[in-house]
């Protein structure tokens, strides 16, 4: 049976000068791929970790897998993480089903496969990592937003050898993480500058909306979510960011030093 693949992609080359990640937008499930679902039983628990610590009040949801790329998933059930962390379902009917994070900024979800009798030493738990990737981290949430351009070049130079320019109009917002409530918002300048003044400490998911008025110019990732803290010790100082379309359509970007 076909399901639809919804997933992020991370790859991180870590060093003092570079990091890369391809990341997920909202609402991704434009890959589809035959699927290997996880054998459970009716009864199953669903645990989401940060750095080992319990996350509290992510909301677990379990949709039906569509049959065929024309139908559509459907909700079966959502519970909220305990103090725990966890969420606990409890008699499922068998059949096939994605369980995932139910956030706009967490596009992963596993494929399961519930059954009246699973086989022998088939998992009882599903754990998530929260967010599933490590933040950029910078002392202020300041810096410059950059795009990947049309060149005259083509398609395969363009690709294979991007170049770069700043992104004027483009929406920021950032939000806490869990609850995704807005805390701030701004605009980038023509020259994509940005700056949010005074951010306390923590962690936050930066949202960005790139503008569609000028497509003829960019390469367009629409619109994701960036993971980031906020920490004073930090040695980056701000981000310096660069947008580049990542798998199926995603939101890619990639944080360099200052030149």
């Amino acid at each position: 049976m076909r399901g639809t693949l919804r997933h992020r992609l991370a790859i991180i080359a870590a060093s003092s000068a570079y990091v890369f990640l391809l990341f997920g937008s909202l609402d991704v499930s434009a890959c589809s791929s035959s699927s290997n679902p996880t054998k459970i039983g009716r009864d199953f628990v669903v645990e989401v970790f940060n750095q080992r610590k319990a996350v509290v009040g992510l909301r677990i949801e379990l949709t039906t897998d569509p049959e065929s790329d024309d139908e559509e998933s459907r909700t079966v059930s959502i519970v909220t993480t305990d103090a725990s962390g966890w969420a606990k379902f409890r008699s499922v009917r068998p059949g096939l089903y994605y369980i995932g994070i139910k956030h706009p900024a967490f596009a992963h979800s596993e494929e399961l496969q519930v059954m009246q009798y699973p086989p022998k030493g088939s998992p009882k738990k599903i754990t998530f990592e929260w967010p599933g990737w490590k933040p950029l981290i910078a002392q202020s949430v300041s810096g410059i937003l950059n795009g990947h351009v049309k060149t005259a070049r083509g398609l395969g130079p363009d690709l294979n050898q991007p170049a770069y320019s700043p992104v004027g109009g483009a929406k920021l917002t950032l939000s806490n993480t869990v609850a995704n409530d807005v805390v701030y918002s701004r605009t980038t300048q023509e020259s994509g500058m940005f700056d949010f003044e005074s951010v306390p400490a923590r962690a936050y998911f930066l949202r960005i909306e790139t503008p569609i008025s000028n497509s003829v110019r960019w390469f367009h990732p629409n619109d994701g979510y960036v993971p980031i803290e906020v920490d004073p010790s930090a040695k980056v100082l701000n981000f310096n960011l660069f947008l580049d379309n990542a798998i199926c359509g995603e939101l890619g970007y990639e944080q360099r030093e200052r030149e």
